[in-house]
């Protein structure tokens, strides 16, 4: 027997047309106020009604189809729990646990050969709304085991080994397991173990037991919510689910475990969501699974919202490295744009930055500043994030022109060719060798002191050494360049420099003028950058910057505020 229920073809409000996975999850993403359930309830009620009228912000059209004859769909209900019983001889289906009311059974045949979805929708489609999560359905009532069993509860007090593996579940995330208390004059799931066989009759043991197990409703709002989502999704689940916000209530792991189950439902089923959440996202994408995904982007930055189709590929290769798993890099998916940075104090100073140079009377700038801690994967990893439709900048130190190979692997990530770059690049760089410079006796002396810190009958350690070898060594022109960046220089070397960094800030790629982070605050000692940045918040010296900082948080800005410019790699064709 063949029946399946599935959304065919979504066309959203501006233009866009996805063909949403039949067995498998489309998640919708975004920064906060784009929009993702309003999408969703735009959808609901469309997936069993395209005809529905209302002003749309998201949905245009949601067309739905079925494979399976009448007979085949009515047998499918019985197995599902939507029993039959006869009003004035007539044979009806009873609802199970979508459904409340009744329906002539030969007209709940007709309308699935003739499409007439909204009459059959609660045997077809399952509403998860943050609203209503934490009302959960933690009891049920005994019934005629001649019928199938028609809600969870009596789904997993029939089936013991759904119900250890539903368990399971609640021990991973949480460290409790379900149990169905049968004792009740109904069903009752309740949290714990017995830690007894049942046995019929149950013994005054097995009841006292059950009774000592606290009742799922009288649980925390994650635990709850968490249950809830699986209750009417894992359970045989309807052939569409929609679920708002599914990490609602629940703490960052929580919501990564959610994800990879959602992902890896066992059955034939289509899934959308709609998630504010980085961590579930993450879930998803661990998941492995061979079942389909869709990613869609809502953006509302600019003055006509837009719908963004994502290659999985291009979003799971954001995972790809430790260092940008676990630097939370991901989460620029759910912000207007990103600025990434060299280190996490590179974040900090520019956020604020921003901050005090912001236009007060403009809209709210929903931009995350992300590190990827050195200069190695910055234009890589902004490359990652446009092709996911994130308008994204990046900022680096002066230094990053000192080597020709990175120059050109960060232009070359951002989509451009270096060749243009080469004769300024090596202007600066024969401007940088020809002035080395060593330090005075005296300059000698105090950086020492600086190094050799501790007891003195401390070790040397490798970190000192090296120090110490570099100050012998003496320091190319850069050394300068960093301290002073453009200001270091004159002439043909000075124009060259100038060409640079505004060839690059056209790619997005921004190099910091005066040379490096501390050169912005220079009335504050620099030999040590945490100290730096703490003495800059401290004294509130951030709170005035400088014309030429105000300068580059204006430029980076005006860059942000243009669309990413499509690819083939950055959108998947649908």
């Amino acid at each position: 027997m063949s029946v399946a229920f599935a959304v065919a073809e979504i066309t959203f409000v501006d233009g866009t047309v996805i063909v949403p996975p039949t067995n498998g999850m489309t998640l919708f993403i975004g920064p906060n106020n784009s929009g993702k359930t309003a999408l969703l309830r735009e959808l609901s009620p469309l997936v069993t009604n395209p005809m529905t009228n209302f002003s749309a912000l998201w949905v245009r059209q949601a067309l739905s189809f079925h494979e399976g004859s009448e007979e085949e769909f009515l047998t499918w209900v019985g197995e599902r729990g939507h029993r039959s019983w006869n009003v004035y001889g007539q044979p009806h289906l009873r609802g199970g646990a979508n459904y409340a009311g009744s329906l002539a059974r030969a007209d709940a045949g007709r309308h699935w050969t003739q499409g007439g979805y909204g009459e059959l929708r609660s045997m077809l489609v399952t509403d998860q709304w943050t609203d209503s999560r934490l009302h959960v359905r933690a009891a049920s009532s005994r019934w005629d085991h001649a019928e199938p069993a028609a809600d969870p509860v009596q789904f997993l007090y029939e089936d013991p080994a759904l119900l250890r593996a539903f368990s399971a579940y609640t021990v991973e995330a949480f460290g409790e397991d379900i149990a169905v208390d049968w004792t009740v004059p109904g069903l009752q799931l309740r949290v714990g173990n017995t830690g007894m066989a049942d046995v019929t009759p149950p013994s005054a043991d097995l009841v006292a037991a059950y009774r000592r197990l606290p009742d799922l409703s009288a649980q925390g709002d994650g635990f709850k919510s968490f249950v809830q989502i699986l209750l009417h999704t894992m359970l045989r689940p309807t052939p569409v689910i929609l679920i708002d916000e599914p990490e609602a209530f629940l703490h960052p792991p929580q919501a990564r475990l959610l994800g990879r189950i959602l992902a890896q439902m066992p059955e034939q089923t289509q899934v959308f969501v709609a998630t504010h959440s980085s961590d579930f996202l993450a879930g998803v994408l661990e998941a492995r699974t061979s079942r389909d995904l869709c990613l869609v982007r809502l953006d509302r930055s600019s003055e006509s919202p837009r719908a963004r189709v994502l290659a999985p590929d291009a979003v799971t290769d954001l995972l790809s490295t430790p260092l940008l798993r676990y630097s939370n890099i991901i989460s620029g998916l759910f912000y207007d744009r990103v600025v990434l940075c060299e280190s996490e104090g590179d974040c900090q100073f520019y956020a604020a930055s921003f901050d005090v140079t912001r236009d007060s009377s403009a809209a709210y700038e929903n931009t995350l500043f992300l590190h990827t801690s050195g200069k190695a994967r910055l234009a890589d990893t902004a490359r990652r994030l446009r092709q996911c439709g994130i308008p994204t900048a990046v900022i680096a130190d002066l230094d990053l022109l000192n080597d020709h190979g990175t120059v050109k692997r960060a232009v070359s990530a951002l989509g451009s060719d270096v060749t243009p770059l080469t004769a300024d690049i090596k202007a600066l760089n024969d401007h940088a060798s020809g002035q080395r410079t060593f330090l005075t006796l005296e300059s000698f002396r105090k950086e020492l002191a600086t190094v050799l810190t501790g007891p003195g009958n401390d070790p040397l350690t490798e970190h000192m050494t090296d120090r110490v070898k570099k100050m012998i060594k003496g320091s190319s022109g850069w050394g300068a360049l960093k301290k002073s960046g453009l200001n270091a220089l004159s002439g043909e070397a000075y124009a060259a420099g100038e060409r640079l960094l505004n060839a690059t800030a056209d790619l997005g790629l921004f190099l910091v003028p005066c040379g490096e982070l501390e050169s912005w605050v220079r009335r504050i000692s620099s030999s040590n950058k945490q100290n730096w940045l703490a003495e800059v918040f401290n004294s509130d010296a951030y709170l005035n910057p400088s014309s030429e900082l105000q300068a580059f948080c204006r430029q980076i800005r005006y860059f942000l505020q243009q669309p990413v410019k499509e690819s083939p790699e950055s959108v998947e064709r649908v």
